[in-house]
């Protein structure tokens, strides 16, 4: 793969929060503009996947949720890329729980699908490259070595190889002190990143609750709105036909009232009526 690509993610040096892709991506040959730590990282990679495993299982169950792969492969950036066919399988059929195997296999295999060779038996794929350090670290200021000396004696020669593999024996001792301690760092940081990405998680989870729980309210106020908008209507239209019985009685009344203004005029009217009666007999 042509490392000047522009177009190629692996090209450029990974950010900090990536140190374990850039060091997964270099021991499977897609180079990211190789950097001395990823090197140095890229010698101890079970190590350093077991650091990221060990601070991700909190509990210390051997086994860490789904929930916190997936997100670790957002805070990675491993999820821009899941639907190429070649890397689906990263988060495809994830169980609710990983443990350590199932963790390896899923961030190797990525890897390797992508560098087009076969991940075997959950075992990284070690070169002799990553076997001696001190042959791989290109240095940006490398020291040059001095000539030996043609005046030195022989013991003093040997005094001075000795020396030397001393030397060479400490800075190797020193590099993977540095090694282990700076991928149990990157480990840690990486942990706490999945933990923070995983509360606003919960938390925006939980404010979605709250907010369907006040459109639920919402809702039913709404409805009871509605339910005493009809009762209102229905209310009326009883109150418009007492009105109209009232009026309607009331009309009644006067009629009665009229009639019952006619009772005298009447009753002088059958008295008449009797008195020309009995004048006639």
């Amino acid at each position: 793969m042509d490392s000047s690509d522009p177009c190629d993610p692996y090209s450029r040096p990974a950010r900090r929060t990536q140190w374990i892709v850039s060091a997964l991506a270099y021991h499977y040959g897609l180079d990211r503009g190789v950097e001395n730590e990823i090197i140095v990282l890229a010698t101890g990679l079970d190590q350093y996947l077991q650091e990221i495993f060990h601070h991700l299982d909190s509990e210390g169950t051997g086994k860490i949720p789904g929930e916190d792969f997936k997100i670790l492969c957002e805070v990675l950036g491993l999820d821009q890329e899941i639907d190429s066919e070649e890397c689906a399988g990263i988060l495809e059929n994830l169980p609710k729980e990983l443990a350590f195997r199932q963790f390896h296999s899923k961030l190797c295999g990525y890897f390797s699908t992508k560098a087009g060779c076969q991940y075997e038996n959950g075992r990284l794929l070690v070169g002799r490259e990553s076997e001696h350090i001190e042959t791989q670290i290109r240095l940006r200021s490398p020291l040059r070595r001095r000539r030996r000396s043609p005046s030195l004696g022989a013991n003093e020669a040997e005094d001075r190889i000795v020396k030397l593999e001393d030397e060479n024996a400490n800075l190797r001792e020193l590099v993977e002190d540095m090694r282990a301690a700076l991928q149990s760092s990157d480990a840690r940081c990486l942990a706490l990143q999945v933990g923070l990405w995983k509360s606003h998680a919960n938390h925006n989870q939980e404010l979605e609750k709250e907010l369907g729980r006040s459109q639920e309210a919402l809702l039913t106020l709404e409805e009871c709105n509605r339910n005493l908008k009809k009762e209102q209507i229905e209310m009326r239209r009883k109150i418009e036909e007492a009105r109209q019985a009232v009026l309607s009685s009331l009309g009644k009344v006067k009629e009665l009232e009229a009639k019952a203004c006619k009772v005298p005029f009447l009753q002088m009217h059958v008295q008449q009526l009797e008195t020309e009666l009995q004048y006639y007999r």
